[in-house]
């Protein structure tokens, strides 16, 4: 890719020179050279330059649009490229919500490397929101999580693998524990723990609240770590949000895992993958792997 666009994007993500340099394993100067060259070529000032730090112009946020989109297009094209050159991908760098990386990773990652010995493999477990950004800037290979429309770019495809409906964690003495489902207006008094920032699970809790008339929920905490929210759930005046079908996970924690009395809104769960590399070997196995709990990709 063109140095000066590097050198640009480097600048606007940072925010700062003396780190864009670092990053581009250049000196300040150099930098500095290729942000005026870039300046000329179009003619405005792309910076504002400020003691600590840089910020876009109104003219730099319009070009940095572009330039992430020229970013994109011109990895795409490199790894559409190394998929008809080489054999595959060297390194396997796979994000995972906890419904997969509790239940599917191991068998997965057991697999891959029974077909490709030499395969290293990086497990990353992050939410969607943070998850697909760094699919598009190659930054990841694959997302196994929920399916986010609102940010589900064109370059990335979709492999549908199971349907979530999310259940109520609890402490095993406590007194919902023991009933088949809970009304989850009857835990106005608790806190709630919502892995990372799902926003959309978050509205969904509260939105239980709202018609009965009771108390909102307060989401106290949003852990990083799914099993950190089972922990807190085990000392505490907690309840969390999870996936059914990780009660065999939940159990083993010795916590107990009960329906909503109305059952929350069930949501599309699977596979994201870069369109650029249905072609590696490496990933048509990842596929196959799934094939026999979903059907083909989805656009």
């Amino acid at each position: 890719m063109d140095r000066n666009l590097d050198a640009f994007l480097a600048v606007a993500r940072a925010e700062n020179l003396t780190q864009a340099a670092e990053r581009l394993n250049l000196t300040q100067p150099s930098v500095t050279k290729r942000i005026a060259n870039l300046e000329a070529e179009l003619g405005s000032a792309l910076f504002e330059r400020h003691r600590r730090g840089m910020t876009l112009t109104p003219a730099g946020k319009l070009f940095y649009a572009r330039a992430k989109r020229i970013e994109s297009e011109y990895n795409q094209a490199r790894e559409e490229v190394a998929a008809i050159s080489a054999a595959g991908l060297s390194v396997l760098r796979v994000g995972a919500g906890p419904l997969y990386h509790l239940n599917y990773v191991a068998g997965l990652f057991k697999t891959l490397k029974l077909q490709f010995p030499n395969l290293r493999l990086e497990l990353i477990t992050d939410s969607t929101s943070r998850a697909l950004p760094m699919l598009v800037e190659q930054k990841l290979d694959v997302y196994l999580g929920r399916m986010d429309s609102e940010i589900f770019g064109d370059e990335l495809c979709f492999k549908y693998v199971t349907s979530v409906e999310h259940g109520i964690v609890l402490a095993p003495d406590d007194p919902y524990a023991s009933l088949d489902k809970v009304d989850p207006a009857l835990l106005s008094g608790y806190s709630w723990i919502i892995y990372t920032d799902d926003s959309e699970m978050e509205r969904k809790i509260h939105g239980y609240y709202l018609p009965k008339e009771a108390i909102s929920p307060t989401v106290d905490v949003r852990p990083t770590s799914f099993a950190a929210g089972l922990q807190l759930v085990s000392q505490g005046n907690f309840v969390m949000s999870a996936p059914l079908q990780l009660a065999r996970v939940i159990e083993k924690e010795g916590l107990k895992i009960r329906p909503s009395l109305n059952g929350m809104p069930k949501r599309k769960t699977g596979i994201h993958l870069r369109k650029s590399s249905l072609q590696y070997p490496v990933i048509q196995s990842l596929l196959s792997f799934f094939n026999e709990v979903g059907p083909g990709i989805q656009r």
